[in-house]
């Protein structure tokens, strides 16, 4: 009989538990002293938390940031369309360009038979590189 494959390990980060002392209840000297302390404390670790953070993470920061800029870039490139499309003449100029090149691309490439197959070949071509 073959024995169960055994589950592969995997580490487990340590936890740190630091058990804080109470702030002090008495005098309010004392109390700010203690929230001084806990802030110089958590500023002077930042730095450190911060960069083992970023190198848990950098992957999925990467990752997160690039989405988010291909979503400003695609909400800009629709403001400038909108922008030009408000130009006068400039909105029916692109239409008739539009439909001028339809009718080369279909007169070209589409209407003989040789043609298409030339089509065919080309597309074939770029889809192999």
């Amino acid at each position: 009989m073959q024995e169960p494959p055994t589950p592969p390990v995997t580490e487990t980060p340590e936890v740190k538990v630091i058990i804080e002392p109470e702030p002090p209840l008495g005098k309010p000297l004392e109390k700010g002293q203690w929230i001084v302390g806990k802030v110089v404390s958590f500023l002077s670790q930042l730095s450190e938390n911060l960069g083992s953070f970023f190198g848990e993470n950098q992957q999925l920061l990467i990752n997160l940031g690039l989405i988010f800029g291909a979503i400003i870039a695609f909400r800009v490139s629709l403001a400038v369309i909108a922008a030009i499309n408000e130009i006068p003449l400039v909105a029916p100029t692109f239409e008739l360009v539009g439909i001028g090149y339809s009718i080369w691309f279909i007169s070209r490439f589409l209407l003989n038979t040789s043609n298409r197959q030339e089509l065919g070949q080309k597309i074939q071509g770029f889809l192999d590189k």
